[in-house]
């Protein structure tokens, strides 16, 4: 059985026969007690009310029965002895009773078990005696006779038992049938109305689970329609580059369009390899190792100098903090050098832009500071969207950058914001990382 219903019958079935069971034999030795009591009861009285009769010259001196029709072995026996020990009255003059001990007792009279209750007045002894055997029957047809009842609710209680499950499970059941038609397309959140409390629980968890799903395939969606705008327009480009050079016969002019080529081809690498890590950014976090601040620093400033120094911009390290970030070299570079990258785009020759590191309440924080233009305050809630390319933005920028930072940033476990100096124009990005652990090999 491996239903929730057939389990839940079973143990149901299970429970009902042992606690039947025990009520049963209860019952049956309750019963069969108060049977005896009640003989052993009816036996005294008798006892008191020979005894309690006078000295009756015509007393008989053998009982007569009732209803002729019955059984011998039921009667009662009765034998009175006088205070001689000589028998005044008997019920049965072939069976006298022997002069009995005060109280009950068992004896053996001929071949057969009587019980006997004694009493004596002083005056008289009064005997009262019942077969065993008869007593014995009359406690287990009293028993059975209560027994009966509770023999009969059992198998009743256990179909009722079955037809309430069945009942109550049905909209567990309707729940099942309902999912199962639902196309594999349809996102809608599963109603709750009318829904049992206890299954509610279940449900929520199932909307839950839709809800995560529907936002898992709109991110997909989201994502191939973001690569097919952002790849077009680069490869039409370098389709018309590749026709443009196939016709050039000048020397000096192939070779510009050589280089223009291979630019072109650079810009769509660097587009990407921006998708492939925003694909990701509806997967669970994953953190590869920690990386030292002081070692960022110093290898994203390696990695762009030559860029730097093309565009006469100087860069200025400020390692205020020692520790680790979360994240291997090449995630954090993704972050850090996208950053250095627009802070250099938007320095104008001659200016400086500077590294700093630095731990505050809620971790390590890696500012870049440019000198800039800096943005409106419309721009700065604008610049993280995808292909969102601001008015003062460089030429040959797909408006991925920004938004491939933030999403790193986010899966390390940070945030990242931008905002205006305060002291001069520019922009101050600012990445907020949790401390991780020592990395054993940083840099590697």
């Amino acid at each position: 059985m491996t239903t929730l219903r057939a389990r839940l019958t079973l143990w149901l079935w299970i429970a009902l026969a042992l606690v039947g069971s025990g009520s049963a034999a209860f019952v049956y030795v309750r019963a069969e007690h108060e049977t005896q009591a009640l003989l052993d009861y009816q036996m005294q009285q008798v006892a008191r009310l020979v005894a309690a009769r006078k000295a009756d010259p015509t007393l008989p001196t053998a009982g007569s029965a009732v209803d002729p029709a019955h059984d011998p072995e039921d009667d009662l026996l009765v034998t009175v002895r006088d205070e001689a020990g000589a028998v005044r009255y008997s019920t049965d003059t072939a069976v006298p009773l022997p002069t009995p001990v005060p109280g009950f007792s068992e004896r053996w009279i001929g071949a057969t078990p009587y019980r006997i209750y004694g009493l004596d007045t002083g005056v008289r002894t009064v005997a009262v005696a019942q077969a065993v055997e008869v007593r014995r029957e009359a406690a287990v047809g009293g028993a059975l006779a209560a027994l009966l009842p509770v023999v009969l609710l059992i198998p009743v209680l256990a179909l009722v038992i079955g037809l309430v499950i069945r009942r109550a499970l049905e909209p567990l059941e309707a729940t099942i049938h309902t999912i199962a038609e639902r196309s594999p397309l349809a996102l809608e959140p599963l109603s709750l109305t009318s829904q049992p409390e206890d299954l509610r629980p279940l449900l929520e968890a199932m909307n839950h689970l839709i809800a995560r799903l529907r936002e898992s395939l709109e991110h997909e969606r989201r994502f191939v329609g973001d690569a097919a705008h952002a790849l077009r327009t680069p490869i039409a480009a370098l389709q018309l580059q590749a026709d443009v050079l196939d016709g050039c016969i000048d020397p000096a002019e192939r070779a510009t369009r050589l280089a223009e080529l291979r630019a072109g081809i650079g810009r769509i690498v660097r587009l990407a390899h921006h998708l492939l890590t925003l694909a990701a950014e509806g997967e669970p976090r994953r953190v590869l190792g920690s990386t030292a601040v002081d070692v960022l620093l110093e290898e994203v400033a390696g990695l762009y100098g030559t860029m730097a120094a093309a565009r006469g911009v100087g860069i200025e390290l400020q390692p205020d903090a020692d520790g680790d970030a979360p994240g291997d070299l090449g995630q954090l570079l993704l972050v850090v050098g996208n950053l250095l990258e627009n802070a250099l785009w938007h320095t104008p020759r001659g200016g400086v832009v500077r590294l700093r590191s630095a731990r505050d309440a809620t971790g390590l924080v890696l500012e870049i500071t440019d000198e800039g233009p800096g943005l409106a305050a419309e721009e700065l809630g604008r610049v993280f969207e995808r292909f969102y390319r601001a008015p003062s933005a460089h030429d040959g920028g797909s408006g991925l950058g920004l938004a491939t930072a933030l999403a790193v940033a986010r899966r390390l476990g940070g945030q990242l914001t931008l905002s205006n100096r305060s002291d001069r124009s520019g922009i101050v990005a600012r990445v907020t990382l949790p401390v991780a652990a020592p990395a054993t090999s940083a840099a590697a």
